[in-house]
């Protein structure tokens, strides 16, 4: 933009300069000549204009090309080398999926050997210890169960990436019979009360979505207010091309500074002495979401209960 009006300015100066002066120019210059060559010249002085203006703009076109031609090149380098970051970046995922894979399966025997073992010695010895020793054992093995559960995600978590599924129109009614299913023990019990507006289809796997709404509902549950009965209720809104569903709870809430590093990997929260689960579940939503072209995020309310949103392509 300032090229142009640079040169229109130069231009439009030009112009007014030539019109104004040309004639006294061609007196001055030529004042030797007879005045029928003065007046010839001066009568062709249209002509010399072109040619002057027409040499003056060639040359700041020329300039503005050659500035443009090495800005693009810069662009191009630029462009380059964050394709080769690109690249770089996305091996260097690839390969620590691959590590944590190999690395939890590698793990998973040990660990399960281990707890079968230690199992076994608490069964055959429960009469012979002290007390104290064996609460000292079966926390140990509890322990056990938490690291089997931790090797489990991170499995779960690599194989997503590993493993792509085909995006495919889904619907959701049909995710949350499977859920309300996976969950109809604790909706019998009463420690919960489902509530499940009509929902619409939404791009994404079908397996992958029952695994992250089940783990939203688990997430509720695991941290729902013990003064209170559990709430949930899923609805969804819908925009120009993306579907969002909503998973509400009045459950114990979520510090604000917290609203973010939930879904890191390896987070946990209790908000108490004991901190429970794996820190994978939010963290595998996440990939979910993300693997199917979507976003999810958390609003929440300290004491009040929490809002989850999952958005998610609509075709």
């Amino acid at each position: 933009m300032m090229a142009s009006f640079k040169i229109t300015l130069i231009y439009v100066l030009a112009g007014i300069i030539w019109i104004v002066w040309s004639n006294e120019f061609a007196e001055y210059f030529f004042a030797n000549y007879s005045k029928d060559s003065i007046d010839f010249i001066k009568s062709i002085d249209g002509v010399v204009f072109v040619l002057i203006t027409g040499a003056l703009l060639y040359f700041l076109i020329q300039r503005q090309y050659k500035y443009l031609g090495d800005k693009v090149q810069e662009l191009e380098k630029v462009n380059q080398t964050l394709e080769e970051e690109r690249v770089q970046s996305d091996n260097a995922k690839k390969q620590l999926d691959q590590f944590i894979l190999v690395a939890s399966f590698d793990l998973a025997d040990p660990v399960r050997q281990s707890h079968g073992f230690l199992e076994l010695f608490i069964r055959k010895n429960k009469d012979k210890l002290p007390q104290n020793s064996i609460d000292f054992l079966q926390l140990t093995l509890d322990n056990f169960l938490k690291i089997k559960a931790v090797l489990s995600d991170l499995v779960t978590f690599s194989q997503l990436s590993e493993n792509p599924h085909k995006q495919e129109l889904v619907n959701m009614e049909e995710v949350f019979e499977k859920v309300v299913h996976l969950n109809s023990k604790k909706i019998k019990e009463g420690s919960l009360e489902l509530k499940i507006e009509p929902l619409l289809e939404v791009m994404g796997d079908f397996k992958q979505l029952i695994q992250l709404f089940d783990q939203l509902i688990a997430n509720a549950i695991k941290f729902k207010d013990a003064t209170r009965p559990l709430n949930i209720e899923i609805s969804s809104t819908v925009s120009d091309e993306f579907c969002t569903l909503e998973v509400k709870d009045n459950g114990r809430g979520i510090p604000p500074e917290n609203l973010e590093s939930v879904f890191y990997i390896l987070k946990r929260y209790d908000y108490g002495f004991v901190k429970r689960g794996s820190g994978m579940g939010l963290a595998i939503c996440k990939k979910i979401v993300e693997g199917s072209g979507g976003k999810i995020w958390v609003e929440s309310t300290l004491g009040s209960g929490s809002v989850f949103y999952v958005q998610l392509k609509k075709k």
